[in-house]
């Protein structure tokens, strides 16, 4: 991944076959800002080959919605996470972060030095399934009381890939036609049936009753509220629209594109993200002194969503994470015709044909010394003046980046704030000497787990 890039060190672009397919990696920053942004008309979609896996459901969601399509769903999402309404969930996802301290906690009296040792994946999958649940579907569980919660249980279903569930994939990018003519799904309809009984319950419950939640299905509830309000006018305009009024399955797509994001992205983000902290003592002091000094402006008030956003260092922590270890490892954009990307100057840098599939390798990005000085170093004060933001893409760019990039990184620096404020994060006996070479696969995820040791501060 970062020798292949590095490989064609001079170079603002360079192909690769996948089978029979050409796919292209951009390089140059240039490049890659021209086709998010400046010329995003010729780049709106994704890989259509990406969408072959996807059911009925899931062809539905944002991230699989193509040309107007996309448009039009992207610009009914998008009020759903202005600040305003993420300051309204704020509460819930305080809630969950208190819950997974007060599990470490819980199991200090245990410990006989004082000090636990957990696997990091399954602590974080825990919260996450919390947040998910309770921003996205509106279900309030505790999953480290009770790890057999249903949805807890169906949550891991869908994201843990089985060697049956792996084939039908590998089946569906090579013969795409032939499992969709022989009706074959990846994902088990019972568990999309039961995320279909919780939204569509909780929707009719909450209409029956005038609920209001401050959570993401209250939010597409409201858009369905105001397309049909919109609708109406229109029809009362005798104009002309090509789509719908949203429907079930419209909504539903859209908690379970949430679901995904939330469940398995945030978990292994945290992973790596208190992984660095355990072995760079030297940031988490510094951001730990950042914490106690905005628990003494609180006196005793809890902490706010304005407060969160006013810290400075916890932010480079978290952007220093994402850069070392970003969500995604690669995005891409579909050409939708021809066009010649051109510099400032006029100078042709790429000639762009319809079809081409454009990969931006967001983890190599991250990694080239050309742009991040000692790329494998976690060093939070370089983001202290800046950096060129077509360098930095740990939620894609432009129109069609992650929508709730925002939502996310309050979640991550809630949970932060919290540990680094009640445990100083050592390395366990298990811990991983160095991450680079352990992981493994397109998820990052090192063999060995991550295993960090807790201990509570003594102030």
């Amino acid at each position: 991944m970062i020798d292949q890039h590095m490989e064609f060190k001079g170079s603002k672009v360079y192909g690769v076959y996948a089978l029979r397919d050409p796919l292209i990696f951009l390089r140059d920053s240039e490049l890659i800002k021209l086709v998010g942004i400046q010329k995003f008309d010729y780049f709106v979609n994704h890989n259509a080959m990406h969408n072959n896996m996807n059911e009925s459901i899931l062809s539905k969601s944002l991230i699989s919605l193509r040309n107007e399509q996309w448009r039009e769903m992207r610009n009914i999402l998008t009020p759903a996470f202005t600040g305003s309404k993420l300051r309204a969930m704020y509460e819930l996802l305080q809630e969950c972060s208190a819950e997974a301290v007060q599990h470490i906690q819980e199991q200090l009296p245990k410990a006989q030095d004082g000090a636990i040792e957990l696997e990091m994946r399954d602590f974080f999958t825990c919260y996450a399934n919390d947040v998910i649940a309770t921003v996205a579907f509106g279900v309030k569980v505790n999953s480290f009381r009770r790890k057999d919660n249903e949805f807890f249980r169906i949550g891991q279903s869908l994201t843990v890939f089985n060697y049956k569930s792996m084939t039908k994939a590998v089946l569906f990018a090579l013969m795409p036609r032939i499992m969709r003519l022989l009706k074959v799904q990846v994902m088990d309809p019972k568990v999309i049936d039961y995320f279909k009984s919780l939204v569509l319950v909780a929707m009719k419950y909450r209409q029956e009753h005038n609920v209001i939640r401050p959570d993401m299905i209250h939010l597409l509830m409201e858009a369905k509220r105001l397309r049909s309000e919109d609708l109406k006018k229109e029809n009362q305009n005798d104009s002309k629209h090509w789509y719908s009024d949203l429907s079930d399955d419209d909504l539903l797509a859209q908690c379970l594109l949430f679901f995904f994001a939330g469940y398995g992205i945030i978990s292994t983000a945290l992973c790596f993200l208190t992984y660095e902290l355990c072995m760079n003592q030297d940031v988490q002091k510094n951001l730990y002194e950042e914490i106690l000094s905005v628990q003494q402006d609180l006196a005793g008030n809890p902490l706010s969503y304005e407060d969160i956003k006013r810290m400075k260092y916890l932010d480079m922590v978290i952007m220093e994470g994402l850069r070392k270890w970003p969500p995604a490892i690669s995005t891409d954009r579909e050409c939708s015709k021809d066009i010649d990307l051109k510099d400032e100057n006029g100078q042709v840098l790429f000639a762009a044909k319809a079809g081409d599939v454009l990969q931006i390798p967001i983890f190599a990005i991250h990694h080239d010394p050309e742009h991040f000085e000692e790329p494998e170093k976690f060093d939070p004060e370089r983001f202290s003046n800046g950096v060129n933001p077509f360098t930095y893409l740990p939620f894609g760019l432009g129109p069609r980046n992650c929508i709730g990039n925002r939502l996310a990184l309050m979640e991550l620096k809630l949970i932060i704030y919290q540990l680094v404020l009640n445990f100083k994060l050592m390395p366990a006996e298990k811990t991983v000497s160095n991450m680079l070479k352990s992981v493994v696969g397109h998820n990052l995820q090192p063999k060995e787990g991550f295993w960090l040791k807790f201990q509570p501060h003594t102030h």
